[in-house]
């Protein structure tokens, strides 16, 4: 059968039932077999088959507890999902279960999903016509479906391959919960995945009054894998609000960025639950100290689904063991971040240029001689540095008349170390003056370097311009995608030491003279990292190569 981007899939049985053995994986390893974008699934926490198929729509009733049941079920569903298909996404509809406001109904009675619905997809055991137009009638009577999606009475009803999932001897441990009233939450919540969607589901279903969610910010995010390539604050917390609009009609949520690791929590007095995960567990008993020295009450501490976030068996050298965004951000690198910049008439012609940049100790060299050896042509700034105020140049005299004869050795050339100690000060008039002196010379020979590899070649070369000063140059503006590669501030100041033997002092003081990390990355169609063993960097570089090649061949730059 033909694959849908989209689909609700109503799950007919009970939560205690579905959460029972395998029951999650086989309806996820069905449903991914006709879905393949978006997957809303509409799950029963009060009543079972029988009941949904023969209660008219319109007497359905939302009771203001719910089960248990539905706490694992979340977790385990969002969990499989992630494990079989993460390109899925995976969307529990919560509007049904507990007590809220109905505000995003249509005259009371549906339910709006942010995206259409082109699919209702069942588990139901015997899908036979009449049961088929009962299930129509059930969604076309919960839901209204959007404008772009098939009219409802076209709407295909389509069963999961293998949909025996009836356990009727399943004995239910569950306890009803009622909303726990003024609710907090906290995270960074980059790049919302699964273990995020269980966190802000259950906070939902709890909160019966009011959410706060707290979205951490500023130095906080600093102790991250990979922080440079959180997205900022406003856009995380439009991804969260983005979420829950789709999911819960619960519409007094509160969503804040947070500068320390308690945020408001310790001082809302009508907050009276905190919802943590396992991980996170010693959080709320901090909270709740803070709370008392400022003589308010203990939060309900909640802690979602089974306790720990979602598992991730993926072997990345992050170490995490859960589902994480910064695994994600790690499986990021090497990738694409935005398109190429294929407009600009400045492009050396035959050649497809990246311009690869970092900072200083990035192990910016060793991605450009491994790339070299998969194909690319390099073109070393840094070298072409060297030969831009070679003695008797024009830029050499400049370098002397600006700088004095001090900076130039007993061999007659110039003497970096010598120069560096003039330019590498607080004040950035000399950094600023050398640089519009030998920065025009380097653009011109690594021009010249380009056109020598490609008069070479009939067919178009990859060329690689290597240049920690890409960006402040401005020669990204002759180049197809920037690559910039990143360590952490503390791991380039480990390596200068070691590989330079200057003092902290000095290497911190290099460091400030550049662009930040953020910087290099908002610039950046393509981040790399050198943070972890070899291996590892090599794995990105053949990824990012192989991603690259495939790109520019079907875009007919280069055949390969």
């Amino acid at each position: 059968q033909p694959m849908h981007r989209s689909g609700i899939l109503v799950l007919t049985n009970h939560v205690s039932v579905l959460s029972y053995g395998d029951t999650v994986k086989r309806i996820v390893a069905g449903v991914k077999k006709i879905v393949d974008s978006t997957l809303y699934v509409h799950v029963e926490n009060t009543c079972n088959v029988s009941q949904i198929l023969n209660t008219h729509p319109s007497t359905s009733n939302t009771p203001r507890s719910f089960s248990s049941d539905i706490f694992p079920f979340i977790s385990k569903f969002y969990e499989e999902a992630a494990s079989q298909c993460e390109d899925l996404d995976v969307n529990i509809l919560l509007h049904n279960i507990g007590q809220h406001s109905g505000r995003r109904y249509i005259l009371s009675l549906l339910y709006i999903t942010c995206r259409p619905i082109q699919c209702i997809i069942t588990d139901h055991a015997e899908n036979s016509n009449i049961e088929s137009e009962i299930i129509r009638k059930f969604v076309l009577g919960q839901y209204a479906l959007n404008e772009d999606s098939s009219s409802g009475s076209t709407i295909p009803i389509l069963g999961i391959e293998e949909h025996s999932f009836v356990h009727n001897n399943v004995k239910s441990q569950s306890t009803m919960v009622t909303g726990k009233g003024n609710v907090v939450i906290g995270g960074t919540f980059d790049k919302i995945h699964s273990g995020h969607k269980v966190l802000l589901s259950e906070a939902a279903l709890l909160a019966n009054k009011r959410l706060l969610i707290g979205v951490t910010d500023g130095k906080m995010l600093e102790r991250k894998t990979l922080h440079e390539l959180i997205r900022g604050c406003e856009t995380r917390i439009s991804s969260v609000q983005a979420f829950l609009l789709d999911v819960h009609d619960f519409c007094i949520k509160e969503v804040v960025p947070i500068l320390d690791p308690i945020g408001p929590a310790s001082t809302d007095p009508d907050l009276q639950c905190i919802v943590v995960s396992k991980e996170t567990e010693r959080g709320g008993v901090v909270v709740n100290e803070a709370r008392r020295k400022n003589n308010l009450n203990d939060l309900y501490v909640h802690v979602i689904g089974e306790g720990l976030l979602i598992g991730d068996e993926s072997s990345s050298p992050t170490k995490e063991t859960k589902l994480s965004s910064s695994t994600l951000r790690y499986k990021s690198l090497g990738t694409l971040r935005k398109s190429p910049n294929m407009r600009t008439l400045s492009h050396p012609p035959g050649a497809y240029v990246i311009g690869l940049t970092g900072g200083i100790a990035s192990g910016k060299s060793s991605i450009a001689k491994r790339l070299q050896n998969l194909g690319a042509v390099v073109v070393d700034c840094d070298k072409l540095g060297h030969l831009a105020y070679s003695p008797g140049t024009k830029t050499f005299k400049k370098v002397v008349e600006n700088f004095g004869s001090e900076v130039v050795s007993e061999s007659g050339e110039i003497d970096r170390k010598i120069l560096g100690t003039k330019i590498f000060g607080v004040d950035s008039k000399n950094r600023d003056l050398l640089n519009s002196i030998v920065w025009p010379e380097i653009e011109r020979l690594a021009r010249l370097k380009i056109l020598e590899a490609t008069s070479e070649r009939k067919e178009k070369v990859i060329c690689v311009l290597d240049a920690a000063v890409l960006l402040e140059a401005g020669w990204d503006n002759f180049c197809h995608e920037v690559w910039v590669s990143v360590v952490t501030r503390d791991e380039a100041i480990k390596r200068v030491v070691e590989r330079d033997g200057r003092t902290i002092a000095d290497t911190e003081r290099r460091i400030q003279s550049q662009l930040s990390n953020k910087e290099r990355v908002e610039k950046a169609n393509v981040v790399l990292s050198t943070m972890w063993e070899t291996s590892a960097t090599q794995a990105q570089v053949e990824k990012a190569w192989s991603f690259l090649v495939e790109r520019i061949t079907k875009a007919g730059i280069i055949r390969h």
